[in-house]
């Protein structure tokens, strides 16, 4: 059976699903450094076996994002520190929270916090979060949601739009 308008539907649907993942993200507000959105990839739809595979990848740090964490129990390996002195070196970041804490950095100006501001920042953001865990901002949850109930109807109409194609492909052989 050819499946091109399964894969076409699936496709569109990949497509749909990322734009609305984006703009989920600019919704909840997730996206400071930009890295996130950016990560956003749409890997090619693949046949294995009878099984396809639609994919959305990004960036590992989405599950904290989207599921939020609960305060650390059993003490932490400092990768959250480490994690937020990264995140805290992106001047977009800085310039985002720079009024939130003092004085601000700006991407125009060139202007970017001191290691030690980083580390300092870091260290209290990650004691912070290691006390009370962070809330989630589901904009992952929320777009596969809405996306989840027009998914069926588009799929079965596809199907049945390529079995038709394969029943009129295999009448015209017969006829030959």
């Amino acid at each position: 059976m050819q499946d091109r308008k399964l894969i076409e539907t699936l496709n569109e649907f990949q497509q749909e699903y990322a734009l609305l993942i984006e703009q989920k993200m600019v919704e909840k507000k997730v996206n400071a450094s930009g890295a996130l959105s950016e990560s956003v990839a749409l890997p090619k739809i693949s046949l294995l076996g009878q099984v396809y595979t639609m994919q959305v990848t990004m960036l590992d740090y989405w599950k904290q994002v989207d599921g939020g964490r609960g305060p650390t129990t059993g003490g932490g390996d400092g990768a959250v520190r480490r994690n937020l002195e990264k995140w805290l070196s992106y001047q977009s970041v800085q310039a985002k929270i720079g009024g939130q804490s003092g004085r601000t950095a700006t991407k125009s100006s060139g202007e970017g916090w001191s290691a030690t501001r980083i580390k300092q920042a870091a260290f209290f953001m990650a004691r912070k979060i290691h006390q009370r865990g962070t809330k989630a901002k589901p904009f992952l949850s929320e777009a596969a949601a809405e996306m989840r109930p027009k998914l069926v109807p588009e799929i079965t109409k596809a199907v049945k739009q390529d079995i038709i194609y394969t029943i009129d492909e295999i009448e015209k052989a017969l006829k030959k």
